[in-house]
């Protein structure tokens, strides 16, 4: 699949989800963030529990050194997810948490996939994302 067509599709599925989170915290008497979390997490464990599974009894994954990249970034996407969903819960407007959660992670992914992969990041992603950050700063402030 091209990689925008997964992409597109990923955020469909992200909204989606988003906005069953935000119903959470709408609910007359809300969860607390870290129950909402703790939930939240425990549906993507159990559904990749099973693939897991799948996979390894099919013979199509193996354990050995690199299964630590992606372990310590699941732990890092479940501190990111815990502050999100607070986020969340703080029912500040849906749209603009995602703006300055966008804005700011593109411009820490520009930096640092510059840093650690030597990305090449041209004139125009720089401009691009100096907008960006000029969009977000004008929502926040009016």
């Amino acid at each position: 699949m091209n990689w925008l067509y997964s992409i597109l599709l990923g955020t469909c599925f992200f909204i989606g989800g988003q906005l069953f989170l935000r119903k959470t915290f709408e609910e007359t008497v809300p969860m607390s963030s870290v129950n909402v979390t703790l939930l939240f997490s425990s549906a993507i464990g159990v559904l990749s529990l099973i693939l897991l599974g799948y996979r390894w009894t099919n013979n199509t994954i193996t354990f050995d050194e690199r299964i630590w990249n992606p372990i310590l970034a699941g732990i890092l996407f479940f501190i990111g997810f815990f502050l999100w969903i607070a986020t969340i819960g703080s029912k500040e407007s849906l749209g603009m948490i995602r703006v300055a959660m966008a804005g700011f992670e593109t411009i820490l992914l520009f930096l640092l996939s510059y840093l650690f992969f030597n990305d090449i990041i041209t004139s125009y992603q720089m401009i691009g994302s100096a907008v960006v950050l000029l969009g977000i700063a004008i929502a926040t402030i009016l």
